[in-house]
This record gives C-alpha cells, sequence and structure tokens, in this order.
C-alpha cells in the first residue's frame, strides 16, 4: 500500500484493551478515510440511539488514504461520533501539525470507546498507544495543558486537548490541537470530556511511502507558483488573512448583526485590517504548505500561540454580538481556544441570550447581556465553560436552552438540528441556504462555495473556470433562489464533501482555488498509485452524502429537521445592496424537493433503494 497503512487501531477507555484490523483496499477505495470511514463504524458499531455521551459512543481522529502527508492542502484530520448538538453525525475537521502526526502512528484511523475509569491521556510513540494517569491536567485550560504535556513528553510531540469546556460537556466544545487549530463543529469537545480523555498525544512514528515522490516535490513547485497567481489563495496568504473580512462582505453580501436582527453596522470600519494589525503574531501553519492560511492575533504575547483565526470569528464575536473593536474579537478567540469552545455557536449562544434579555425573557441580573460594548462577553463565555449560574443553560446550545427558559425564546434561537447558525447571510446567498438546511452537520459556513463568489455582479472572475468541468456555466445573482441554483448546490457541496472525505483542504482546491478536480485526482494518483479520475473524486464526494444521511436517519433526524430559522423567511434584510431581501418559504421547499430528487432521496430526505444499490451502501 502506498499514502496509507491498511491498519485501524480500535481502544477500549474502560479496559485499556487495544485491536488493530487491517481492511482491505477495498475497503479504503469506498470509504476512504475522514468522516466518511468514521460514518461507517458508527453505522457498524454503535447502537440506534445512543446516547452521545455514553460509553458506546465513539470519538474517532481520523485521516485517510492521502491526508497528513506533508504537501500542500494535505494537513486534515477529522474527529468524529455521534453529535451531543443536533442528535446526528458529528465531524469536526482541522488543519495544522496534528494531521501529520497521526498519519505517523502507524494507523489510518484512532476508534475509541468506553469511558476512562480516571481523567486520562491517550499516549502513542512509534505506533504504541497507552492510557496515561491526566490528574494534574483536569480542570487545566489549554495553554496550561500544552505546557505541562511538553514538560512531561518532550517538545516534539503534538497534541489534541480538550479545555474546561469539554470536561464540562458543553454541548458546542471544541477539540483543539496543537494550541490553536480547532477540531470545531458538533461538540466532538465534549464526547471527549464524557469518555474522560483529556489529550491525544503522538510521539515519533513514520509517515507510509507514497507511490511516486519526485512528481509530488515539483507539485510544490507548481502548488506555490500557482497559489500566488490565484486571487483567493493569495488573500488567505497575506496580510491580514481570511480571518479578516466583515469589513467588505458585510456590505455585499450582508452581515450579521444582533442576531440576524439586523444588517445596518455602522462600526464596519472599526474591522478593517489595519485595527487588526496591532495583535498580528504570525502564522499557524500547516506542515508541507506554503498557504499559511491561518494567521494569529493576539493582545497579550504570552498568549500568541493560542491566536490562530478562523473565518466565522470575526463576524460570530464582532457585529454579532454588538461588539464593535477588533481587539476585543482578537481576546476572545484566544479565550475560546484555551476554554476550548467553538467560537462560532458561542458566538450565536450568546446573541441568542442577549435576544431575549432585549425582549424581556430572560432576566439575568449578574451578568450584561445587551447588545453592545458594555456586554459581559467575556465573563458569560467563562460562565458556559464552567457552567456556573446562567452558563449551566447557555452550554446546553441555544435550542436546548431555549426550550428550557420558555416564553417565546425559541423565536431567537437561530439554529438548524440544534447546530447554531454562521454569521454568512442566508437570505442574499441561496445555495448556504441550502446548505445550512440539508447538511447532515447542520450550518457551517465552508459546506459549499459561496453564491458571492459566481454572482452577476461581484464574483470573482477566474470562478467558472474550474465550474464549467461541473456543469456550472453561468453566473447567477447571490441572492436569486430557485432550481437553477439547486443544481449548482449540488455540484459544489459534493465537490467540497470529496474534498473533506479525502482530507485534501477545502482552501486548495476547486471550483475557486489552486486544484482543478483533475489536479486533485493526479494528487490521490501520485500519492497511492491508484488509477483515478475526477469522475471517481466527485464519487467520493456523492457517497458521503448518502451515508451522512442513512446514519442520520437511522438517529431520527429527516426532512422536517432540514428547516431554516424563521426568521429568514418573514424578516427582510434591512440594509445594503440586498435590502428588501428574504427567503420565499415556498420556493424554499420547492428547491428542497427537487435537491432531494437530484440526491435521490424521497421527499422525506431518505436516500432510495436505487441509490443505495448505487454506491453499494445497501448492507448499511
Amino acid at each position: 500500500m502506498k499514502g496509507y497503512h491498511g491498519k485501524l487501531l480500535f481502544m477500549n477507555l474502560s479496559s485499556g484493551f487495544t485491536q488493530i484490523e487491517e481492511p482491505d483496499e477495498n475497503f479504503y477505495r469506498k470509504y476512504v478515510g475522514h468522516g466518511i470511514m468514521g460514518a461507517y463504524f458508527l453505522l457498524t458499531k454503535t447502537k440506534k440511539n445512543t446516547d452521545a455521551f455514553s460509553e458506546e459512543n465513539l470519538l474517532m481522529f481520523m485521516s485517510s488514504v492521502v491526508s497528513g502527508h506533508e504537501y500542500a492542502g494535505l494537513a486534515r484530520f477529522t474527529v468524529c461520533g455521534k453529535s451531543p448538538v443536533t442528535g446526528g453525525i458529528g465531524e469536526a475537521r482541522s488543519e495544522g501539525p496534528f494531521a501529520a502526526a497521526l498519519k505517523k502512528t502507524g494507523y489510518d484511523g484512532i476508534i475509541l470507546n468506553g469511558k476512562c475509569e480516571a481523567p486520562s491521556v491517550l499516549y502513542l510513540e512509534d505506533g504504541r498507544a497507552e492510557l496515561k494517569c491526566a490528574e494534574k491536567i483536569w480542570g487545566k485550560t489549554v495553554s496550561e495543558t500544552m505546557d505541562i504535556l511538553m514538560e512531561e513528553y518532550g517538545t516534539d510531540i503534538h497534541a489534541a486537548v480538550i479545555g474546561p469546556a469539554g470536561e464540562n460537556r458543553v454541548r458546542f466544545a471544541n477539540i483543539i490541537s496543537d494550541w490553536c487549530h480547532e477540531a470545531s463543529r458538533t461538540g466532538m469537545g465534549a464526547v471527549m470530556g464524557s469518555k474522560n480523555l483529556k489529550a491525544v498525544v503522538i510521539k515519533g512514528g513514520k509517515l507510509p511511502g507514497v507511490n511516486n515522490p519526485d512528481h509530488l516535490e515539483k507539485y510544490q513547485i507548481w502548488f506555490k507558483k500557482k497559489m500566488m497567481e490565484n486571487v483567493l489563495s493569495k488573500w488567505q496568504y497575506d496580510f491580514p488573512g481570511f480571518g479578516v473580512w466583515i469589513h467588505t462582505h458585510g456590505i455585499d453580501a450582508s452581515v450579521s448583526v444582533n442576531n440576524y436582527q439586523s444588517a445596518a453596522c455602522s462600526y464596519l470600519d472599526r474591522f478593517r485590517p489595519e485595527m487588526f494589525e496591532p495583535y498580528y503574531r504570525g502564522e499557524a501553519g500547516c506542515p508541507g504548505c506554503p498557504n499559511n492560511c491561518i494567521k494569529v492575533y493576539a493582545e497579550d504575547e504570552a498568549k500568541e500561540k493560542l491566536g490562530g483565526i478562523h473565518q466565522e470569528i470575526a463576524g460570530a464575536l464582532g457585529p454579532n454580538v454588538g461588539n464593535a473593536s477588533a481587539g476585543r474579537v482578537v481576546g476572545l478567540n484566544v479565550l475560546c481556544n484555551d476554554l476550548g469552545l467553538d467560537p462560532n455557536s458561542l458566538g450565536y449562544v450568546i446573541s441568542f441570550a442577549q435576544e431575549c434579555s432585549q425582549r424581556g425573557i430572560l432576566k439575568e441580573t449578574e451578568l450584561n447581556f445587551t447588545f453592545g460594548e458594555s456586554a459581559d462577553l467575556e465573563k458569560i463565555a467563562e460562565a458556559i465553560a464552567y457552567r456556573k449560574g446562567i452558563g449551566d443553560t447557555l452550554a446546553e446550545g441555544s435550542a436546548r436552552a431555549a426550550e428550557k427558559i420558555g416564553g417565546g425564546a425559541k423565536n431567537y434561537a437561530l439554529t438548524v438540528k440544534g447546530n447554531e447558525m454562521t454569521p454568512i447571510e442566508p437570505r442574499s446567498q441561496t445555495n448556504l441556504a441550502l446548505g445550512f438546511a440539508t447538511a447532515a452537520v447542520g450550518p457551517r459556513y465552508e459546506i459549499c462555495e459561496h453564491d458571492w463568489d459566481f454572482d452577476t455582479r461581484v464574483g470573482w472572475a477566474h470562478t467558472l473556470d474550474y465550474c464549467r468541468t461541473l456543469g456550472i456555466r453561468e453566473r447567477i445573482p447571490m441572492e436569486y433562489l430557485g432550481e437553477k441554483k439547486v443544481h449548482n448546490y449540488k455540484m459544489l457541496s459534493n465537490l467540497w464533501a470529496a474534498s473533506d472525505g479525502l482530507g485534501i483542504c477545502l482552501f486548495s482546491t476547486a471550483p475557486t482555488r489552486v486544484l482543478s478536480l483533475e489536479n486533485m485526482a493526479e494528487l490521490v494518483a501520485d500519492i497511492t498509485g491508484w488509477e483515478t479520475s475526477s469522475y471517481e473524486i466527485m464519487r467520493i464526494g456523492e457517497l458521503k452524502q448518502h451515508i451522512f444521511r442513512i446514519y442520520n436517519v437511522r438517529e431520527g433526524l429527516s426532512a422536517a429537521d432540514d428547516r431554516l430559522p424563521d426568521r429568514f423567511f418573514e424578516e427582510e434584510i434591512d440594509f445594503g445592496m440586498h435590502k428588501g431581501v428574504k427567503l420565499d418559504r415556498i420556493k424554499f421547499e420547492e428547491c428542497m424537493k427537487t435537491y432531494y430528487g437530484m440526491m435521490g432521496w424521497n421527499e422525506q430526505g431518505v436516500p432510495r433503494k436505487g441509490i443505495l444499490y448505487d454506491f453499494g451502501l445497501e448492507d448499511l
């Protein structure tokens, strides 16, 4: 085998018993890795209606047949399990050095069940796995934990850890690897905490060989050259990076202000790059990738290792909560990484509580929940992470908190499948509206390439070049809602599902960045030696959509869960080029049905028999 090990490590945390499975090449060719393989094991090794916090749930750290190698676009790993947020598939993808470390263990995935008797660290050195005591780091923040782990095991380790939020089973807790790389969304940090597992620490090991190393070295040179010629890749590479964006996007695609109550933001200039510049500390790079997308921002140099900033944060913890300070966004991001909180969900949990307070539903006296600079944002985050006072209710996420608060609070919990919205406006970008509604994991800002890129007025000049190979031949206004958009969404989401399944970073691939579909197929061939094609790449993406759907259906989710919050249908955007725009509920329902039909699902969103046989999923 080339590119991967052909081995999977299974461990029962209750007993410490380990077992190695060695699936054949056909298994790897079909399920490839990451979330696809994770969904397969959830379907075959867990029972229906398993509680996300039970010992029977799986916690899986997954690589793939190509990811983890130190070449451009391959520094990705995925954490999977049943989500405590949605009750369906949990998929948290991440970049960073941990991906290569995971690949070096000698396993293509680490699949954990059971629960450690006491707080523990899973330590892997040169492929040998053992549980070690974590009593002295339980209760510590991520930065404190990393310092202690490096002191104990050496500075050459890589670690994926949880903070207090994960330990306290905050449903939207993250897993943080190597200080600031977030395995975010769907609450995998809470699952890790439920298993009494504080950290996965990896030391040593060796990458498997690749099929065509000489060509891959040429690929590195080619990628770097193409990266500098691609306007989006160059934007990621240059200061301030793609985490600093709302000062422009808020004008032409609409920004979320005060829990999506408005798109009018008088202080967008306070988020211009020069406002972030005093906090810039460099880059949190990925091994082998020259793009250096993740920029580091911190107010305090002592905390700069925690400062890697992702794309949702400026929106979710800026105008969404009434915060007009770039410095405060930077500080909140560092705090989230230290506590192990998903900053996107945190932003919308806080804005939910702020709107409930604004409307007199939430009567909290100890903390300030107003929109604006007087809000106790940092104290609220800590209260949630440690489940103190009202923080205990909000730690359940806004959908569950709304049920507990009552009094109409559910109208202001902006969630799909229990997962909080992102700060990317769905009324003005209808591909994303369909994605937020139908995605098995709930809203995710990178569920497919944004409509903005293909808009008739502001879309990038190059974005149809690769899209024509998908059958997307013309630009469509970003706010247009109709069947013509459904085809675009299907193809764009299947493409990025393929990238996710293979573990090829979305920020290196088609449809708008360096790698075309043919380049992706060539990359897979160079690493594995497989004779493959762009057709097989797209089939991998569609298989991912089907197997995720099969798991969600088994766990009781249906078409009734593919629904956006009412606000986006009932309230118009009130500012900017999309003023007056809202989603038409009837048209949206028609588009949903059309999408199900295109995917081969019935009207309840269940894959039909023909699709199951088409993709070899009939046994599931």
